[in-house]
């Protein structure tokens, strides 16, 4: 039944491979193009959207790139950045866990392995609300992505959660 949950793990992970691989890119994230000296007399002197950029900027923020304003306008500045860090990076660890559980029957290694996946969950969770709000609010920093495999993924994390979660309670 261990060898089950880690497949099921590794299924699921390669799942959010796949979503982190083809997610389309967020709007205004790609290098702008530089102007030859004869299209920039025709550029206009600022690229930002009026939608993207505060009304009033401070003196010392006026000089901040598209992407950096974005950023500052977020309501919790560096959470989605976090959450899509702490989401993957929490999932390799608690499968490395529970790979050392599969191979030496420590039940140590089961309960932190659990452990480690509750909190990927949790990460994984706070990443999709985070993007489903700037979605909803039209913001141009949202990500896409496909929701057929999004659906597989949660699946895949719900069954690892209920089955790790056997395991490790010796149900």
């Amino acid at each position: 039944m261990a060898i089950a949950a880690l497949l099921l793990w590794m299924c699921t992970a390669a799942a959010g491979g796949y979503l982190l691989a083809s997610r389309a890119r967020p709007a205004g994230d790609e290098p702008e193009p530089v102007p030859s000296a004869a299209e920039r007399a025709t550029v206009p002197e600022t690229t930002v959207s009026e939608s993207t950029v505060p009304q009033v900027r401070r003196a010392k923020d006026r000089f901040d790139p598209p992407s950096l304003v974005r950023a500052k306008n977020e309501p919790l500045p560096g959470m989605r950045a976090l959450a899509e860090f702490a989401h993957p990076a929490l999932a390799v660890i608690g499968l490395a866990f529970w790979i050392l559980y599969v191979l030496s029957r420590d039940r140590v290694f089961a309960a932190i392995g659990l452990g480690i996946l509750l909190g990927a969950i949790c990460a994984g969770l706070s990443w999709f609300t985070a993007n489903d709000r700037a979605a909803k609010r039209g913001r141009p920093y949202a990500l896409h992505l496909s929701p057929r495999v999004l659906i597989l993924h949660g699946a895949g994390a719900a069954l690892t959660l209920l089955l790790t979660a056997l395991i490790a309670a010796r149900v």
